[in-house]
């Protein structure tokens, strides 16, 4: 398994646990009131994240594409190559936004937009590795 699959497998995996709090957690009291769900959320959602950002990164790197800026960079760069949409663009610089946040502003961490992740925006990170294997591993010579 190459680092690419790897990196789509972790997110993935991330991607199953959110949906599992998602299945146990009724409503945003629910979400507030357990420090557990709240912390599997932050964390793997913060990893989840992250994996799309190193697809990019690897996928940039292997296609000699320019060099991003910062995170929500590596979006925009996966856009002007044709390999994210442009309607998903919007999305994933939020998504690094939101990422940010969970690595370096805990503080400023909010119940209610965590818990809107949960229940509206999960199926973002299907769709971000849709596009990655319609737009760019399906086009590969070994695919």
């Amino acid at each position: 398994m190459n680092s690419l699959e790897r990196k789509i497998k972790e997110v993935q995996e991330r991607l199953e646990r959110l949906r599992d709090v998602a299945g146990k957690v009724r409503s945003l009291e629910d979400f507030r009131a357990s420090r557990d769900y709240r912390d599997i959320v932050e964390r793997n959602l913060q990893v989840a994240i992250e994996g799309c950002l190193d697809i990019g990164k690897i996928i940039i790197s292997r296609k000699k594409l320019r060099a991003p800026e910062d995170n929500k960079g590596v979006f925009i760069v996966l856009a002007e190559a044709g390999i994210l949409s442009k309607g998903e663009l919007k999305t994933w610089t939020a998504m690094a936004g939101m990422r940010n946040i969970l690595v370096h502003g805990y503080d400023k961490i909010d119940d209610e937009q965590l818990y809107g992740v949960l229940r509206r925006r999960l199926d973002d990170f299907e769709s971000f590795l849709k596009e990655i294997r319609v737009r760019y591993l399906a086009k590969q010579p070994d695919s």
